[in-house]
């Protein structure tokens, strides 16, 4: 490798990482993975990264200057770098879309939890007409994304690896993206609900304002939304279109 720089999670505490490397020419053709070693090894520097957010992620500086990786190193074979990623990247979504899900539940909950009891004006804030529409609202728009990453799951655990492959991937895609703009309405919700509370970081609001503080961790990662969706609608086309081709062949 010549000189790189880029950015991971973890990084600071790793031994190792794997990398999408170019080892042939230009375009995805030419990527290939492999696992490159981190700690004390020649030509490799890190320093630690201090982002809004997720402070136990470990967001590393990682500066690559000629390092040398064995071929032995290879994840897979050589030039299906971006297959290998490509693949990984519907596990990672829908890793997050499960884990954006249940943060918008605690923060709903506490939230919840928190009107039952607090007192304002002679009546305790889950009296007031307007906390419950706001819990309301915000708990429909929970509920339903969560039934629908259940509803993928099952299609993943019951559908031919291929066939997920084709069907899920931009389904996938648009419940990451989905479920994170959801976690942002809940955790909004919640540290309004809460007042001053919400945004401390310590006392009874101290967990939906780290929520709050986290949710670009959850809208970032795994491809942002804007290119999610568009991720959605290309891959639709191609369903749609090689559906329309088989229909059309079906009438001849």
């Amino acid at each position: 490798m010549g000189r790189r720089s880029g950015m991971i999670t973890n990084g600071i505490w790793s031994d190792y990482t794997t990398m999408a490397v170019r080892t042939g020419g230009p375009g995805a053709s030419g990527l290939s993975v492999m696992v490159v070693p981190l700690k004390g090894y020649p030509g490799v520097t890190m320093r630690r990264i201090h982002v809004s957010g997720t402070k136990t992620a470990g967001t590393t500086y990682i500066e690559l200057d000629d390092v040398k990786v064995p071929v032995g190193n290879l994840i897979g074979r050589e030039g299906d770098g971006m297959r290998t990623i490509m693949t990984n990247f519907n596990h990672e979504r829908l890793t997050i879309a499960v884990q954006c899900t249940r943060q918008a539940r605690v923060a709903l909950s506490s939230a919840f939890g928190y009107c039952l009891k607090r007192e304002a004006f002679g009546k305790t804030l889950m009296d007031q007409p307007v906390v419950r529409h706001r819990l309301a609202k915000a708990g429909a728009e929970l509920e339903t994304v969560s039934a629908w990453i259940e509803q993928i799951l099952y299609q993943l655990c019951k559908l031919e690896k291929v066939e997920a492959d084709r069907l899920l991937g931009g389904v996938t895609a648009l419940a990451k993206a989905k479920a994170a703009m959801v976690l942002n309405e809940c955790a909004q919700c919640a540290v309004l609900l809460f007042g001053g509370a919400g945004l401390t970081q310590s006392g009874q609001g101290e967990i939906v304002e780290a929520i709050m503080r986290d949710v670009p961790v959850s809208r970032i990662p795994g491809g942002s939304e804007d290119v999610l969706l568009d991720l959605l609608v290309r891959q639709l086309v191609k369903i749609y279109q090689t559906q329309e081709k088989k229909l059309g062949q079906a009438k001849i």
